[in-house]
């Protein structure tokens, strides 16, 4: 029984060295840093400026697809798309270790942002200027939901769900140009300014840097060694 449990492949993933963590900081530092000064100085400037610019170039072809990108990745629409792939991965696939590891590094990524919100909470720019389609207010605008669930999902993907060389590439490339389009549509439709969606890859990127080394070292082998049912085969 001892042989069968030490023998049961698990799900690891790369990045496991315990310097990820003062990375991750030094990162999540800088990020913080870069909200706050871009909250005391960014507006009125250029950040705003951006925005602005944007709001003459419209169409409805451009309006309709950032509305939907916008209503498909509010906070339950992003619930709702990680749970189907969690399923998916645990039930259709047997996967359940793989979907534990990319639910919960997807999730590291993307709650990462609410402490950018917490801490810098900067106002949104103001809609009477950027002429914003859809109604959001208050002081979270740094940095984007949407973008940080986006470039979570992405990194979640290539760390998890890719399996050779030539997948992680075609991901990474695919999933840069969606989680660009999702940044794009968040300063189209004038509810973010671009250091908002610059900070949301970095401070997803700290919180995945955070949690690998968590998983890695300390969650998965426990879990491995729970059952042989939670395994999934090392690739």
């Amino acid at each position: 029984m001892k042989h069968r449990l030490s023998s049961t492949p698990g799900r690891r993933l790369p990045w496991r060295s315990w310097w990820l963590l003062p990375v991750s900081m030094v990162l999540l530092f800088i990020t913080l840093s870069m909200g706050i000064l871009a909250k005391n100085f960014g507006s009125p400037g250029p950040d705003l400026d951006v925005d602005v610019s944007l709001s003459h170039g419209r169409s409805p072809a451009l309006t309709t697809l950032a509305t939907i990108i916008n209503d498909a990745l509010s906070p339950a629409g992003n619930v709702a798309i990680l749970a189907l792939v969690c399923l998916i991965l645990m039930f259709g696939l047997h996967r359940p270790l793989t979907a534990l590891a990319f639910g919960s590094t997807v999730a590291a990524g993307w709650l990462s942002s609410e402490i950018g919100k917490i801490a810098v909470a900067r106002l949104r720019p103001p809609g009477a200027l950027t002429h914003a389609l859809i109604p959001e207010n208050g002081s979270d605008s740094f940095p984007s939901g949407h973008t940080s669930f986006a470039a979570a999902l992405v990194l979640g993907s290539v760390l998890v769900l890719a399996s050779t060389p030539t997948q992680r590439a075609a991901t990474a490339v695919v999933g840069s140009i969606f989680a660009a389009t999702v940044g794009l549509s968040r300063l189209y439709l004038g509810v973010h300014y671009p250091t908002d969606v610059a900070g949301s890859l970095l401070i997803s990127t700290a919180g995945i840097l955070f949690w690998l080394p968590l998983w890695n070292n300390i969650i998965e082998p426990r879990l491995s060694r729970i059952s042989p049912g939670f395994a999934s085969p090392r690739r």
